[in-house]
């Protein structure tokens, strides 16, 4: 075995099969480990940033919708507009989210406002249901139901499709790469 694939830091690859280790030198190996490293403390710091915004987020939200709301109202203000223009203003405002959707939905069906519930029809087909698809729209218009057809490609079939389309000579050559929006790199990734 490699001695220089031995040191206890590395996993000894010289051990799986059919891996070229000639060309693998110390330094290289040292270097992979730091770079290693240095990804982990870059994952490590993306998550606490993102933690950080989302405090921010909630500060913001307190600031916008408990604070300063009480206080102009305490003070009997709607619009403050301070000495460099900026205008505070509070508003009423609406947020709404169905969690519990047949209750919601007698609900609203109880009192007449039915009209503002959409249904959406999906069918999933296979691979190569093309025809099958257009028989089954044009079922549903011949029998005046608005029906659209929405065409797309999985998005991790998509990619395969592509890495194998650039492995492939005859297909890479007239592969439209801005079509498909290709874009092609190398990635590193750190799971812990």
């Amino acid at each position: 075995m490699d001695e220089l694939l031995e040191e206890s830091d590395f996993i000894p690859v010289a051990e799986v099969e059919g891996i070229d280790t000639s060309r693998v030198q110390a330094d290289d190996l040292a270097e992979l480990k730091r770079l290693g490293d240095t990804l982990a403390q870059l994952n490590s710091q993306v998550i606490e940033a993102e933690e950080r915004l989302s405090g921010v987020k909630d500060t913001r939200k307190q600031v916008a919708e408990v604070l300063i709301p009480n206080l102009m109202e305490q003070v009997g203000l709607r619009l403050v507009q301070l000495e460099d223009g900026t205008k505070i203003k509070v508003d009423e405002f609406v947020d709404a989210r169905i969690n519990n959707a047949n209750i919601a939905f007698d609900w609203l069906r109880e009192t007449n406002n039915e009209s503002i519930i959409k249904n959406q029809i999906s069918v999933s087909l296979g691979r190569g249901d093309d025809a099958r698809a257009q028989e089954i729209i044009e079922l549903l218009k011949e029998n005046d139901v608005e029906a659209d057809l929405k065409i797309t490609v999985h998005n991790q079939t998509l990619k395969a499709f592509c890495r194998d389309a650039l492995d492939n000579p005859e297909l890479a050559e007239s592969l439209p790469r801005e079509a498909f929006g290709i874009y092609q790199g190398k990635r590193a990734k750190i799971t812990q």
